[in-house]
């Protein structure tokens, strides 16, 4: 009897440990969905532009990385050659993402290629099989200088500058340099033998520079008193947008309310004194190139004005920044001198014209920084408009200001002669 109770205790465990594994194994198959595999390919899109300019050689490794189409990483391949024949995934749906290079502010020879596969569906016990075409993703410029140019001047100097960074293009520099996305603004510097001061300098800027497309800025330039232009070429069909700067007097009665805005104040200085680094930032908001020349920069609130006594062409969509100094940042193009002193607490500047006593010209723009809505005691931070705001009348508007976050070349925070940062 205690045997049979034995065996018959034996075949019950064995029987309840068959069911236990057996409804284990069901609960598993139905957590875990089935595998599929995915073969993938990587390529690139090279275009040899009209210029006769072609990108540099074509990337043979690539990063590439595989995401759930709620965004998880699933899969890390720092280099083509991590990447297997097959790939298993669960079935499911995902997109994988390639790039190669680094996509940096600015820098020479640095292409940066990106790819996207768009969705891709696993399904179990199948292969799916997909190529991610690569094409370049940040903004390639080239500089040419006309022959006017390189027999004139001695030495020349082009330079690119972003709302973060900047790229100085070399006399002899053949190669290309490499932008993220945003607005490019435009110097070149004209060099005679034997100076160390730019005898002209010629402003420009791509507003809205496309990436994926090659920018071939053409530099051309008569001798000092002469004409001088920027022409701006791009992608392939040889479409070109001109900028003209030249040294003819504009007529500041031409000038009308709007063209003008005042887009930047630095009042309170920390890494200068006062009559040192105060500064203004001027851009141009008409379809024209302005002569400064002639115009009055003034206080409404006291009798303080200063007429720009030289020639200051400003093409359209550019910055020129006035300043206390010539040490107040390290591009201004105007000194204004002791003549304008910003008040700390706030004053209400204006560019005009010079009407019949400096102070009853006809009003371009202007700005009241001590009005209610103007942040108020900044120190050793300039107040910036937003970029957004290209009116005159809502540049009067103290919640479309706010206090710069960028570092300029004295240590203090503005962005004087670029784009400003968009206020948050």
């Amino acid at each position: 009897m205690k045997t049979t109770f034995q065996s018959l205790l034996v075949l019950t465990i064995f029987i309840l440990v068959c069911v236990c594994l057996t409804f284990c194994s069901k609960k598993e198959t139905t957590q875990n969905p089935g595998i599929g595999k995915l073969k993938l390919s990587v390529g690139i899109s090279v275009t040899e532009y009209s210029a006769g300019v072609k990108l540099k050689a074509t990337p043979t490794d690539y990063h590439v990385q595989i995401f759930t189409k709620a965004d998880a990483l699933v899969k890390d391949f720092p280099h083509a050659t991590d990447i297997p024949e097959m790939i298993e995934l669960p079935e499911g749906s995902y997109y994988a993402i390639a790039t190669s290079g680094t996509n940096i502010a600015s820098a020479f020879e640095s292409p940066y290629f990106l790819g996207n596969s768009g969705e891709i569906t696993i399904t179990q016990a199948q292969t799916s099989t997909i190529n991610i075409q690569c094409s370049l993703s940040n903004i390639m410029v080239k500089i040419n200088y006309s022959d006017q140019v390189k027999n004139t001047y001695s030495n020349y100097v082009t330079t690119i500058v972003t709302t973060s960074d900047s790229l100085a293009f070399q006399k002899d520099e053949a190669r290309a340099g490499y932008f993220k996305s945003g607005p490019l603004n435009v110097k070149t510097q004209l060099y005679m033998k034997g100076s160390l001061i730019p005898v002209k300098m010629l402003y420009g800027a791509i507003p809205d520079p496309k990436p994926g497309k090659h920018y071939a800025l053409q530099i051309d330039a008569t001798p000092v008193n002469g004409k001088a232009s920027i022409n701006v070429a791009f992608n392939d069909t040889a479409k070109t947008e001109n900028i003209s700067i030249t040294d003819n007097n504009s007529q500041p009665n031409s000038i009308h309310f709007n063209d003008l805005l005042i887009t930047e104040i630095m009042y309170n200085p920390l890494a200068l004194a006062d009559a040192e680094g105060e500064w203004l930032e001027i851009y141009n908001n008409s379809s024209k190139t302005i002569n400064l020349k002639g115009l009055v920069i003034r206080r409404n609130t006291t009798t303080s004005f200063h007429q720009i006594a030289t020639d200051v062409m400003l093409s359209v969509n550019s910055f020129a920044v006035l300043g206390r100094t010539i040490t107040a940042t390290n591009n201004v193009r105007y000194v204004y001198g002791p003549s304008i002193s910003l008040s700390n607490t706030g004053d209400d500047i204006v560019i005009g014209t010079y009407g019949t006593s400096g102070l009853d010209g006809t009003t371009i723009c202007s700005v009241n920084y001590g009005a209610t809505g103007f942040i108020t005691n900044l120190n050793g931070k300039s107040l910036q408009l937003n970029p957004s705001i290209k009116d005159a009348t809502a540049a009067m508007i103290g919640t479309n200001w706010c206090t710069s976050t960028l570092i300029y070349s004295t240590g203090d925070y503005g962005t004087p002669g670029i784009v400003n940062t968009i206020c948050q």
